[in-house]
């Protein structure tokens, strides 16, 4: 079963939605910059709910975040309930915890880091550039078939991996992609402001080839070309 209607849970095959014996829980607050704290009980609820009524799954699929092992944003209420999100799930005795970072893919959310930067550019609006800041993009497509690889292993359970691109990119490149792709100049201020963390993907080697995935020079572009491009 497949619980959400979002990017994640649209990216998962519709064979999913009747499988009894595999859980992928993709709902929940959307918005990392969130503190209502009205909505993070409505998630404790709802995942408290789902891991009671799925105990029996062979896999129980939560996504958590990558930005647990950044610095500037660790301690930030949508962080920290993440990780208590998680500590629920690992009680599950087949969970498959998947850390993202920023996922690429169609959808409206105003709150992902490409979706605000294609409306900036593709506005000629103002934005401030932390100079820098690297962010790790990865398309949602590619996070979907890393996933049933890992789902598929019977052996990857209880354990919590980073399904995040093998590489970092500065945010100057990252808007230089965008700018490419969207064929206008970005109006923005530099600020001299952000740091880069390490992203652990090395778990991810062997399960890339049977994916089909390679993170190669031109991935970034390629994958903000297939969401943001002007033929889209």
């Amino acid at each position: 079963m497949i619980i959400g209607s979002g990017l994640l849970a649209r990216a998962f095959p519709g064979t999913f939605i009747s499988r009894p014996d595999v859980c992928i829980y993709a709902a929940g607050v959307s918005n990392s910059s969130c503190t209502d704290t009205r909505e993070f009980a409505r998630e404790r609820e709802r995942l408290a709910d789902a891991l009671h009524r799925t105990a029996n799954v062979d896999a129980f699929v939560y996504f958590g975040t990558c930005s647990v092992a950044d610095p500037e944003v660790r301690d930030t209420p949508y962080v920290q309930h993440k990780l208590a999100m998680e500590k629920m799930v690992c009680a599950h005795p087949q969970s498959l915890i998947l850390r993202l970072p920023q996922v690429a893919g169609k959808t409206p959310n105003p709150h992902t880091l490409l979706n605000f930067l294609y409306a900036r550019i593709s506005r000629s609006e103002s934005f401030k550039l932390w100079s820098k800041a690297e962010r790790n993009i990865i398309d949602v497509v590619d996070v979907a078939a890393i996933a049933r690889q890992l789902i598929a292993d019977s052996s990857v359970r209880n354990v919590t991996v980073n399904v995040a691109n093998v590489v970092n990119y500065p945010m100057t490149e990252i808007v230089g992609a965008m700018e490419h792709v969207v064929g206008k100049r970005a109006v923005y201020e530099i600020v001299e402001r952000g740091s880069a963390f390490r992203i652990d993907a090395s778990a991810l080697l062997p399960v890339l080839g049977k994916a089909g995935i390679e993170f190669g020079k031109d991935y970034l572009e390629k994958v903000i070309g297939r969401y943001y491009g002007r033929s889209v």
